[in-house]
């Protein structure tokens, strides 16, 4: 199993935890789950053709990576999918059914 712990953004990102809910003060200036990186230090796809568990945990939402591409399969209570999410990514990730039921 492979682990990548951090925040959905970076870059003056605020966030804090009120009456059990992540309430997200000042957003990020700069995206992490974007299209493209300049560099590859690690290949998702290798890992997956190895028979790993590749999961990305961030402060508002639990992704994991399967052969059809990136699943959102948890979101942090108090977070707003499309504008807390969806809006700070450079793509669509595969929203799992179960995704709201786990909050």
């Amino acid at each position: 199993k492979i682990v990548f712990c951090g925040t959905l953004t970076a870059g003056s990102l605020k966030t804090e935890i009120t009456d059990g809910k992540l309430n997200i003060v000042q957003e990020g200036r700069v995206k992490k789950f974007i299209r493209e990186l300049p560099e590859i230090t690690f290949s998702g796809k290798i890992a997956l053709e190895r028979g790993l568990d590749v999961r990305y945990i961030t402060e508002r939402a639990v992704f994991t990576l399967k052969e059809d591409g990136l699943h959102l399969i948890e979101i942090a209570p108090g977070v707003d999918l499309q504008k807390d999410i969806l809006d700070k990514m450079d793509f669509i990730p595969v929203i799992s059914p179960r995704s709201e039921e786990r909050r």
